[in-house]
C-alpha cells in the first residue's frame, strides 16, 4: 500500500515546481533566446544520474527489478541531456534534434519509472529515496513540460 503522505508530497511539489516555472521561468524564456532557453531548462536533466542511487545498498530496500531500469534510464537521461547541452552551446547543427531526443527519451522514462514503481509497489520500501520521488520528480517532470515548451518557439536563433 502506497503511504497515504507520498502521492500527497508529490502532488505538491509538483505545484510548487509549476508554481516557480510559470512565475519565474516562463517570463525569463520568453525574453531569451530559444538557445539560451534550452541552456536553462535541459541543465537539470543532467542530475538524473542520481536515479542510480536506488542501486546503493542499505538507502532503500527496492526490488531491483525497479531500481536497474531506474538507474540505467535515469543514466542514459542525464547522458543524454549532457549531449545536449553541449551541442545547444557550440551550436552544434542538429543540436536540436539532439534535444528532441533527449526529452523524448527521458520523459518516456520517467513515465515507465511510475508504472513499475506502481507495478512493483515500490513506495512503501523507498526509505529516504522518497525525497527524490516527492521532491525531484515532479520538478523534473514541470522541467521537462518546458523542454517541450522551448523547443516548440519559433525559431529566432539557430540551435
Amino acid at each position: 500500500m502506497v503511504p497515504p503522505i507520498l502521492p500527497l508530497v508529490i502532488a505538491l511539489s509538483l505545484l510548487a515546481w509549476a508554481i516557480i516555472a510559470w512565475v519565474h521561468l516562463v517570463p525569463w524564456l520568453h525574453t531569451h533566446s530559444r538557445r539560451e532557453g534550452l541552456l536553462l531548462v535541459v541543465m537539470p536533466h543532467m542530475f538524473r544520474h542520481l536515479g542510480a542511487m536506488a542501486m546503493f545498498p542499505g538507502l532503500a530496500d527496492v526490488p531491483r527489478a525497479w531500481a536497474l531500469p531506474l538507474a540505467w534510464g535515469d543514466g542514459i537521461t542525464a547522458g543524454l541531456a549532457a549531449l545536449s547541452m553541449i551541442g545547444v552551446h557550440r551550436s552544434w547543427r542538429h543540436a536540436a534534434k539532439f534535444v528532441w531526443v533527449f526529452n523524448l527519451f527521458g520523459l518516456i522514462d520517467m513515465f515507465h519509472n511510475v508504472y513499475n514503481a506502481a507495478a512493483l509497489q515500490v513506495a512503501p520500501r523507498l526509505g529516504v529515496l522518497a525525497y527524490v520521488v516527492g521532491f525531484g520528480l515532479p520538478g523534473m517532470f514541470v522541467f521537462h513540460l518546458l523542454v517541450f515548451r522551448t523547443l516548440l518557439r519559433r525559431v529566432e536563433h539557430s540551435v
